[in-house]
C-alpha cells in the first residue's frame, strides 16, 4: 500500500527548495533589468550576505530540528531563536532580496514578492501550528 501522505511530503521537500533555486537563476539571467548604480549592487550583496550569514547561524541554532516541512517538535528556544521567530525564513527572503538587487534583476523582486514571500509567510504558519 502506498503511504501517500509520504510521497506528497518527499515531493514538497525536494521541490520548496528547487522554489528558491528558481529565484537565484532568474536573478543571475536578468542582469541588467534595470539600470543601479554601483551603490544598489554593494547594498544588494552587503544583504545578500546578512541573510547568508542568519541563514548559517539559524541553521547552527537548530541543530537537529531542522527539517524542509514542518514537524510536530518542541520549539527551539535559544541562541538566535530566543530574539527572532523563524529566522531562517527571514534570512533567505534577504539572500533572495539582495540577489536580486545586485544583479538588477526586476524579474527576481517580482518572483520573490509574489511566490517566495508568500511561500515563507504559508510555512511559518503551518509550522507555528506544529511547534509546542
Amino acid at each position: 500500500m502506498i503511504n501517500w501522505r509520504l510521497v506528497f511530503e518527499f515531493y514538497l521537500t525536494i521541490f520548496i527548495p528547487l522554489l528558491y533555486l528558481v529565484n537565484i537563476f532568474i536573478a543571475f539571467q536578468t542582469k541588467g533589468s534595470f539600470n543601479s548604480p554601483l551603490s544598489l549592487v554593494f547594498l544588494g550583496m552587503l544583504i545578500a550576505t546578512l541573510g547568508i550569514i542568519l541563514w548559517v547561524l539559524s541553521y547552527i541554532h537548530l541543530g537537529k530540528s531542522f527539517g524542509v516541512l514542518p514537524q510536530k517538535q518542541k520549539k527551539v528556544k535559544k541562541g538566535i531563536y530566543k530574539y527572532l521567530n523563524h529566522p531562517m525564513y527571514i534570512a533567505i527572503w534577504l539572500c533572495f532580496l539582495g540577489l536580486s538587487l545586485a544583479n538588477s534583476s526586476w524579474q527576481g523582486l517580482v518572483f520573490l514578492n509574489l511566490v517566495i514571500t508568500p511561500l515563507l509567510f504559508i510555512r511559518a504558519i503551518l509550522e507555528e501550528k506544529k511547534l509546542s
